[in-house]
């Protein structure tokens, strides 16, 4: 009996300082972060034998921890698409960098030449503010872009820790397992692994098995294995293909590399890749869509004028088709089998033009598929119309293609030549097309980027209009003229510098119907009808008041009503210095629904407004996720935290037990020390 008094006393005691053990160890790490609170299992022997630790388990939630793993990457994911956001539409909204501004401060000095187009400050204040403006633009994109890069950057140093996260989970699956085929508590290190873990989830969004042996298997990205249990893969950074300044995410799986950039949805990473989708690229591509407007607008309308030289204009900013940017708008992927000779992305239209980028497939059989990326609308062949080819070369189109929705292609030698939303490609291969090889066309992508001055000379500005017109001194109508340059390469400006070839005078008939007849006065003495080709002499024409009169690189409007004999001169507006035509024509492009139905400053204005948005929504999603984050972390900590007061109780209970135990060892002696001393009495 008092043997096994001894025992149980032993045994008890033993328990109950391993069960103060617990209690105290749980206390110790009370501020332990990812710490789960611990309790020993105290189980009884059978026949009267005492009592045992059977285990110290770790008090967890396994759906509470997962669902802490999927908050964590959801938080992360908006907290880092909020910063990105805020900080971009700080930067377009402010003053100092915005388009708006700059525009504004462009048109006021343009203004200024209007009102005295003979005035060299004036002119010259306006040259200053149109570098200005390219100048912005250019900013403004630079500062896009470093914001792009920023983005790589973090890619590639977060794809490093995702690595690193691997690894150090496959090392604590080693000796976790090692552990357990010991026999030896894991406790910790099971503590460590599910903090490694959702340190990952930061970073990306996880799915976790967790195998017989105790192992962790970790896989991001829509199934894709990081840890499988001893083993971790490699995370990397890869520059994006065709566009290397949109790199990308891929796991290196037994030596092969698995891009996995559209599988990843959550964390840091798939905050990043959400954001460059969804804002940056949009933005870069709105604020080239602007700046090409802006500058092919502009310089169509310069170029209709005339400067202080008496010469026609040429181009105010620099060429949105120039050889350059035209190349740099088509991009073909790495692995494409086919070889380009010459290609282009030309702009054709930019009230057309959208603000995204387009992929084109070859498919079986010479089909092509375009996908718009900005809506992911996709054209096939059988979206557009076959031009015919040129008589003289049947390999090629009769005109360069300009209107949307036509094609011509051949197959044998590998051309073609496609229009779409303002912009006309055109891609000439080496030989066939080759079926499965991909373009990236980005026709507004370097728009903002590739803006600059053309002329830096106020007496270049084109103000005046080339064509003046003089009213008849014995003119008794109402009749007003409008003019319109059409084209500044025709013959009528262009064969001789400084004249109208030839000049006319348009002379209205009779009053019943109102008629009149426009005159070659290229011999004032012996004025002629003037002959139109395909219309023959054009008199005793039928006056239609505000209909324009199409003559050879220009359009001459005439409104309300002139008088029978009423006269209107045309010819070179030679000493025009004083004209501001032109100019006026230049200012009112300001108001005018220039692309997608408004001006330019109502499409930036939508810029910033959609990058406001989104930045609001973002704050919005990133206050939400919080608290959802929170609330699982507290859920969590009220299953799996310590509680001082809790852990207080049970260090008396067990403090009572264990002293118990002691006097359950010293009754035990007590009674052996009797026994032994009435048998020697």
């Amino acid at each position: 009996m008092g043997f096994n008094l001894l025992g149980l006393g032993i045994q008890a005691a033993q328990a109950n300082k391993t069960a103060l053990g617990v209690v105290g160890q749980n206390i110790s790490n009370v501020n332990t972060p990812g710490y789960n609170r611990q309790v020993a299992t105290l189980v009884t022997q059978t026949e009267q034998r005492g009592v045992t630790v059977e285990s110290i388990n770790r008090v967890t939630d396994d759906f509470l921890t997962r669902q802490l793993w999927a908050d964590t990457a959801s938080f992360n994911r908006t907290d880092i698409f909020a910063d990105m956001a805020a900080e971009l539409d700080n930067l377009l909204a402010s003053s100092t960098t915005s388009i708006s501004t700059a525009l504004d401060n462009y048109f006021k000095a343009l203004q200024n030449a209007v009102d005295d187009p003979t005035s060299l400050p004036n002119r010259e204040l306006f040259v200053a503010e149109a570098d200005a403006l390219t100048k912005r633009f250019n900013d403004l994109n630079t500062v896009v872009v470093r914001q792009n890069e920023k983005v790589n950057e973090n890619l590639e140093s977060f794809s490093s820790q995702v690595t690193a996260f691997g690894k150090d989970i496959a090392d604590l699956n080693d000796k976790i397992r090692l552990n357990v085929v010991a026999g030896k508590p894991a406790n910790e290190l099971r503590d460590q692994r599910d903090r490694l873990v959702e340190d990952l989830s930061k970073l990306v969004d996880v799915q976790v098995i967790e195998q017989d042996g105790g192992e962790f298997s970790v896989f991001v990205a829509n199934g894709q294995p990081l840890v499988v249990g001893l083993v971790a893969n490699e995370m990397v950074s890869t520059l994006g293909d065709p566009d290397a300044s949109l790199q990308g995410i891929a796991l290196k799986i037994a030596g092969n590399e698995v891009d996995v950039t559209d599988g990843i949805s959550s964390g840091k990473i798939g905050g990043l890749l959400q954001y460059r989708e969804d804002i940056l690229q949009p933005t870069m591509n709105e604020l080239g869509r602007i700046a090409i407007a802006v500058s092919e607008t502009m310089n169509e309308q310069h170029k209709k004028g005339m400067d202080l030289d008496g010469n026609l204009g040429g181009l105010l900013f620099s060429d949105v088709n120039s050889s350059a940017a035209m190349s740099s708008r088509l991009l073909a992927n790495d692995d494409n089998i086919g070889k380009i000779d010459q290609s282009y992305v030309k702009i054709v239209d930019v009230g057309a033009l959208e603000a995204s980028d387009y992929e084109m497939v070859i498919g079986e059989n010479n089909q092509l598929t375009i996908k718009r990326l900005s809506d992911d609308k996709r054209y096939s062949l059988s979206d557009f119309t076959k031009v015919p080819a040129s008589p003289l070369n049947s390999k090629r189109p009769e005109e360069p293609l300009t209107e949307s929705g036509t094609y011509f292609m051949d197959v044998e030698s590998g051309y073609l030549q496609l229009s779409l939303d303002g912009f006309t490609l055109e891609l000439d291969m080496e030989s066939r097309l080759v079926e499965g090889d991909r373009y990236l066309i980005q026709p507004t992508r370097h728009g903002a980027a590739q803006m600059g001055m053309t002329v830096t000379d106020g007496r270049q500005l084109a103000l005046a209009q080339p064509i003046r017109v003089s009213i008849g001194p014995d003119n008794k109508g109402t009749g007003e003229v409008d003019i319109e340059v059409t084209d500044v390469t025709a013959t009528s400006l262009n064969t001789k510098a400084g004249e109208l070839t030839p000049p006319v005078d348009i002379v209205f008939n009779n009053s019943t119907p109102s008629t009149f007849t426009i005159f070659d006065m290229t011999d004032p003495t012996n004025p002629v009808p003037l002959v139109k080709e395909g219309f023959g002499p054009l008199e005793n024409q039928i006056y239609n008041p505000g209909e324009p009169i199409e003559l050879d690189g220009y359009n001459i409007t005439i409104r309300n009503q002139p008088s029978p004999g009423d006269r209107f001169s045309f010819g070179y507006n030679t000493d025009g210095v004083s004209d501001n035509r032109n100019a006026l024509l230049m200012s009112n492009l300001q108001l005018k629904d220039t692309i997608d139905g408004g001006s330019y400053q109502d499409i930036y204005g939508r810029l910033i407004e959609h990058v406001g948005t989104k930045t609001s929504v973002a704050n919005i999603n990133r206050e939400a996720s919080q608290a959802v984050l929170t609330s699982t972390q507290e859920t969590k900590s009220s299953v799996s935290g310590v509680n001082l007061d809790e852990e207080a109780a049970k260090l008396i209970q067990f403090q009572q037990a264990y002293q118990a135990s002691a006097q359950l060892i010293t009754a035990s002696q007590t009674l052996f020390d009797s026994l032994l001393s009435s048998i020697r009495g």
